[in-house]
């Protein structure tokens, strides 16, 4: 399928630490009658590359030093000016848990090295063509998003009805009904619309991972480990999915099994130096062993400075060893990237109160439940500061 004339205009970035891997694509896209065609050696090139240039198509290998494609396309994802970047992916492998993390993630599909110029052609042209003459459906879809992240729920609820009229049977709708209810403070319905997506696709990640959440801020430590478990069958090598796991086992007591699940995970990703030293700085922490775990953290966070989950580890790990003011730093970090994280705002404020800072403490807790305000241990934490200090929630 030939790429029509009026999406050649777009920059197009090659990611492969292979020279020959990269000058092949690179003539391929040529041949295609792309004009504008960078490089990269690894996803941290890549990244500082999205940073300083416009980039519409990245083109990335998944297994790669440095940095991963994976981790190069979550890093991307975390900052919402880069979201119409479009990724696909190339990989000499086909395991499953690699392949479901792709998608988990949210790219526009992959292909199989080696693989000739009419499989990358036919894969260019049907995601340009999604993205510059998207469906009804995924302009309506798209507009929910945005009407979501502005919190008018009303004109993001207008507009799932519209999609909804046109695929009543489409579990992605549903699981966005479900992200609507989630916003409007009814988790019942939350839940059920989830559940109704997973009727519908068992293999949904995302809704698996949207109940195991709320029944997680609910306290409700065994039901959160059912789903975030049975997301984890379908898609095994989450690392924050594994460290949430780990961590609820430790909460009911599990404490072999939570060590044992992240030594699984790091012996399985040894190769890629920023989520293996993620995980093994958490396995630390759950040992208490904190300078072993500031040490690995730090490695894992220079190799992948703008992963805010191994910023959101890492700043724990300063705050375990009595540096709270590295923490906020950190912490500062992770909302410049995602202004919207209500676990580094709840973070951030237990780190002022450690450090005897309450009004940037209160301050940082109520920003914490104002967008999450489903969770049993903020809300607690909230209300308690209330009482002892006097204010209004």
């Amino acid at each position: 399928m030939a790429i029509p004339m009026e999406y050649l205009h777009i920059n197009c970035l090659v990611v492969d630490d292979e020279s020959s891997m990269r000058k092949t694509v690179s003539n391929m896209l040529t041949r295609m009658g792309f004009k504008s065609i960078i490089t990269a050696v690894d996803g941290k090139e890549a990244f500082t590359i999205i940073q300083t240039s416009k980039i519409d198509l990245v083109i990335c290998d998944i297994n790669m030093p440095e940095m991963t494609g994976l981790e190069l396309f979550k890093t991307v994802r975390e900052n919402k000016k880069y979201s119409d970047i479009i990724f696909i992916f190339v990989t000499a492998e086909i395991r499953r848990h690699t392949v479901a993390r792709a998608a988990e993630e949210g790219g526009a599909g992959y292909i199989i090295k080696p693989f000739v110029m009419a499989t990358l052609e036919d894969k260019i042209a049907a995601v340009l063509s999604k993205k510059f003459k998207p469906s009804s459906i995924e302009t309506h879809l798209k507009n929910f998003q945005q009407y979501l992240e502005g919190r008018d729920l009303q004109s993001a609820e207008n507009e799932l009805k519209k999609a909804l009229e046109m695929a009543p049977e489409s579990p992605t709708i549903i699981y966005n009904f479900g992200q609507l209810y989630l916003a409007k403070g009814e988790t019942d319905k939350a839940i059920e619309s989830f559940k109704n997506a997973i009727a519908k696709k068992p293999l949904f990640v995302k809704a698996y991972d949207a109940i195991g959440e709320i029944y997680e801020d609910m306290g409700d430590v065994q039901s959160a480990i059912k789903y975030y478990e049975a997301a984890h069958d379908i898609s095994p090598s989450n690392t924050d999915r594994l460290i949430t796991l780990s961590k609820l086992y430790n909460r009911g007591g599990e404490t072999d099994r939570a060590e044992n699940i992240l030594k699984d995970a790091v012996s399985d990703v040894r190769q890629d130096v920023s989520t293996s030293g993620h995980l093994m700085g958490e396995l630390y922490l759950a040992k208490n062993e904190n300078e072993k775990a500031l040490e690995i953290l730090v490695k894992a966070y220079k190799k992948n400075p703008s992963d805010t989950s191994i910023m959101q580890s890492l700043a724990e790990a300063y705050r375990k060893v009595g540096q709270p003011e590295q923490a906020i730093e950190i912490y500062n970090g992770i909302l410049k990237i995602n202004p919207n994280n209500a676990h580094a705002y709840y973070s951030m404020g237990k780190t002022y109160l450690e450090m005897s800072v309450k009004d940037k403490a209160i301050d940082a807790i109520k920003k914490a439940w104002e967008l999450n305000p489903f969770s049993k241990e903020i809300t607690a934490d909230l209300k308690a500061l209330a009482e002892k200090d006097k204010f209004d929630i």
